[in-house]
């Protein structure tokens, strides 16, 4: 029962690393001020949209404050054409409320994760405390592999159509159409085009890849030289019963 316990225990300390490691990735290249603005000066998103760098800038700095919680709502007043006006509308205003919905789930799900995590690694040290390490890194292994598998699938898929990813993702996660904005009314998609988050979600992938690629590398050379230790101590024991062998003969 305890081994059982322990392997289940070892596989989701593996799953829950991966799942935070993801989110981390995510939350941070989510609110990299810098990103938005060599975005915005290659795509010439301000020329194109006929508004200043500054205006810009607001707005995007009022969407991120408020995926963050530090303001109540999108409202802010921007000069676009020479018109003042506000930035966002009430069906863009309103799709944010969705997304910031999101957001807050990944971030209790991060939180899960980390908290089952440090328990499942107190449960193995509590049970396991010899070979905790070389099931951790079994069970990663095994995880890893399955991972992988997923993450190749979906690059193929946005290399190959990442319109189709990017709408099926929305068609998942939210459950109404107010994501389809319109480029004619609606300033937050001409801020956001899909070139933009294509770029972002190859800078996420990177950072993960980077982080769990590299939790891949340390487990497979623990694995080895947790082998190569063991084939070391058997010739060590084979060679010292020869020895005893032979001088008592």
């Amino acid at each position: 029962m305890k081994s059982r316990i322990s392997n289940i225990c070892a596989l989701v300390a593996a799953i829950s690393f991966i799942l935070a490691l993801l989110i981390s990735a995510i939350d941070f290249h989510c609110f990299q001020r810098s990103f938005y603005e060599r975005e915005y000066a290659s795509m010439n998103t301000a020329e194109d949209l006929d508004m200043s760098h500054d205006d810009l800038m607001k707005a995007t700095e009022t969407l991120l404050d408020y995926l963050q919680g530090k303001r109540d709502d999108v409202k802010t007043k921007i000069t676009v054409a020479g018109w003042v006006c506000e930035a966002f509308n009430e069906r863009e205003s309103q799709h944010m409320v969705d997304v910031k919905g999101l957001y807050q789930f990944a971030l209790t799900l991060r939180m899960v994760s980390l908290v089952c995590l440090v328990v499942s690694l107190i449960v193995l040290w509590r049970q396991k405390k010899q070979e905790m390490w070389m099931m951790l890194a079994a069970a990663y292994g095994k995880c890893a592999i399955g991972f992988l598998g997923f993450v190749a699938m979906l690059g193929i898929w946005a290399f190959c159509d990442f319109t189709g990813l990017w709408e099926s993702f929305h068609r998942l996660f939210f459950r109404n159409d107010l994501w389809l904005l319109n480029p004619h009314t609606d300033l937050m998609i001409n801020m956001f085009p899909e070139d933009f988050f294509f770029h972002m979600v190859i800078r996420i992938a990177i950072t993960f890849l980077v982080g769990f690629l590299g939790m891949g590398l340390l487990c497979w050379c623990y694995w080895k030289w947790r082998l190569r230790s063991a084939a070391q101590r058997e010739v060590s024991d084979e060679t010292n019963h020869f020895g005893e062998s032979k001088s008592t003969a």
